[in-house]
């Protein structure tokens, strides 16, 4: 399991030197009062320093190992117990410790032996993620399926089986243990966290940052959470938060590769290619598809192509149904002349309903390149462009219900590629998501554009009306909209809340 390996942030660097001047019982004291209200690292801090001094206190030991449990420390947990052990310590869980230090330690077959002898729920727990682990799916689900049938605390349990539902795809099953989860207990941390994982699995961006940003809350450094809040900010344009959590994550955790992977995308963002190869080229994963395909689009963009082609080729060997590294890939080849190869990697893409007006455009000039006859028309026919405007339509719709601002503007501006600019309703849809991200000018340009082709249709006098009003633009113009669209839908709620918010502006 991954640790999250992390240098001391200035807080916690204050903490252990005020940590001087505290006797021991206060600094136990202390420690306690942290590991009660999740603040894990500061428990660590002063029971360390607690136990320099009384390297045999057993409360002290206990506290240190289940805080150490909490930081996902298996080693350091499994140690502490052996200590506990040779010390002649009773601990009621000490077998449940024992089979989560032995989980958290990558050593899955002890974990196995431990939690079979245990009768509860935890037990048949740490039995699904060690087999897991071990790669034996089918006796996960059936420790999971024990499990539940188990009498004892489940919230743990039901937690790991809703991911482990969520990875076979199986999401109404999901969807019903995390919620059993939830019930078991409101504010536990692995209820809350796979509702989260679920809810941004399915793209529902609002509702995972809602279990995040309560899950940092109550857990202020659990790091799934912190990682969690960064991408649902970003996939909801609120990009300024977004950065400013980014730095704070990063002063906790400089090395980590996902934080570090986050910067890049920011990076990515502002086009400063430089900082996405610097930031990636030492800490981009072999098993991070994301990672690659960013990488690779730093090299292509500093005219470093080969590196590229190099890279894209194995992952589109590893992923060939991935739309991302086959469309690079093709670019890169095409731009060092090997138009034969750009033909034969982006051919698949082009002719299904993902591809794009741009992989199209890749596609023809690769044949030209290549000598081939045209084939744009058999790829029309292979996936006519109805076929694929609603492919990309659904996608944006989706996004759009979901809150995740920019997949639905990457959407619509494809929509816009196909259809131009004469589809009233995606030009209000795509004003509206880049007013959700801050663009509020090229929205009411937007906006303008979808009322001139339906005047009269409710939504559309909302989203301009709405605009014009709360950006300034033309208040009484846009307070005259509003009426205009609630008394030609006065039963919509969202118009109506609108049109009084601008008439008490």
């Amino acid at each position: 399991m991954k640790k999250w390996v992390r240098k001391l942030p200035l807080a916690a660097i204050a903490l252990a030197l005020s940590s001087c001047g505290l006797s021991p019982e206060a600094l136990l004291e202390r420690a306690d009062t942290a590991f009660g209200e999740h603040r894990y690292s500061e428990a660590r801090l002063d029971l360390a320093t607690f136990l320099k001094e009384r390297p045999d206190d057993r409360q002290a030991l206990e506290l240190y190992a289940r805080t150490q449990l909490h930081l996902g420390d298996g080693e350091g947990a499994a140690s502490t117990l052996d200590r506990l052990e040779d010390l002649g310590a009773t601990i009621s869980d000490m077998p449940y410790m024992r089979a989560e230090a032995e989980l958290l330690r990558g050593q899955h077959a002890n974990a196995l032996q431990f939690a079979q002898k245990l009768d509860g729920p935890e037990g048949a727990r740490i039995a699904a993620l060690a087999h897991i682990a071990s790669g034996d799916v089918a006796a996960a689900l059936t420790a999971f399926e024990e499990g539940m049938a188990r009498s004892g605390e489940t919230h743990r349990l039901a937690s790991d089986f809703a991911l482990f539902a969520l990875q076979a795809r199986d999401v109404a099953r999901a969807e019903e243990l995390a919620l059993i989860a939830r019930e078991a207990r409101p504010d536990g941390l692995a209820p809350l966290l796979a509702s989260a994982q679920i809810a941004s699995a399915q793209g529902q961006a609002k509702r995972a940052l809602t279990y995040y940003v309560r899950i940092t809350q109550l857990y202020p450094e659990n790091r799934a959470a912190q990682l969690g809040r960064i991408g649902m900010l970003g996939e909801m344009g609120r990009d300024q938060e977004a950065r400013e959590h980014l730095e704070e994550l990063a002063n906790w955790a400089p090395d980590d590769a996902d934080v570090i992977f986050l910067q890049a995308r920011f990076a990515a963002e502002e086009k400063d290619w430089s900082q996405v190869r610097d930031l990636l080229q030492e800490n981009t994963s072999r098993n991070d598809a994301a990672q690659q395909v960013l990488y690779a689009k730093s090299l292509i963009e500093l005219d470093l192509h080969e590196q590229a082609i190099a890279q894209l080729t194995t992952l589109v060997r590893r992923l060939p149904d991935a739309s991302a590294p086959r469309r690079l890939l093709a670019q890169a080849q095409l731009e060092t002349g090997q138009a034969q190869a750009a033909f034969a990697t982006i051919g698949p893409l082009a002719n299904s309903p993902q591809g794009t007006p741009a992989d199209l455009a890749i596609f023809t000039q690769a044949a030209k390149a290549a000598g081939r006859s045209d084939p744009l028309a058999q790829a029309m026919a292979n996936a006519p462009p109805a076929e694929r405007v609603a492919t990309i339509l659904a996608d944006g719709d989706k996004a759009l219900r979901d809150g995740r601002w920019r997949a639905a503007i990457a959407s619509y501006e494809q929509m816009r590629l196909w259809t131009g600019d004469n589809n009233a309703l995606v030009l209000n849809n795509l004003a509206y998501a880049r007013s959700q991200t801050g663009d509020k000018q090229e929205a009411i340009s937007l906006a303008q554009k979808a009322y001139d082709l339906a005047p009269d249709h409710p939504s559309i006098m909302d989203t301009l009306g709405w605009l014009l009003v709360e950006t300034g633009t033309d208040k009484s113009r846009g307070l005259a909209l509003l009426e205009k669209a609630a008394q030609a839908a006065p039963d919509n709620a969202a118009i109506a809340r609108h049109l009084a918010e601008a008439r008490g502006t």
